[in-house]
């Protein structure tokens, strides 16, 4: 979907969705894990990969405080960013 799931757009239950699903699933490595720290983790090897600013926001879907110029990315561009932090 081009511009995401409109049931989650605005909406914090997203969280609480994709939490649940990961534990009924056992996906989580222990109970002290969630979405939350999923996502720090990623942001974390993206920094650390070196991937630029814009296309971490684009991945994960935040604004920019600023006017955007240009398309951003190309599809093909993004997964190289995310293959690079793959383990």
């Amino acid at each position: 979907m081009p511009n995401g799931f409109a049931r989650y757009r605005n909406n914090p239950s997203i969280s609480g969705t994709v939490n649940k699903y990961l534990r009924a699933n056992d996906l989580l490595e222990t109970p002290k894990h969630s979405l939350y720290g999923l996502r720090h983790a990623f942001e974390d090897r993206m920094i650390a990969a070196g991937v630029d600013d814009r296309i971490r926001r684009d991945l994960f879907g935040h604004t920019l405080n600023r006017e955007r110029y240009g398309k951003g990315a190309t599809l093909e561009h993004l997964h190289q960013c995310v293959q690079s932090v793959a383990l």
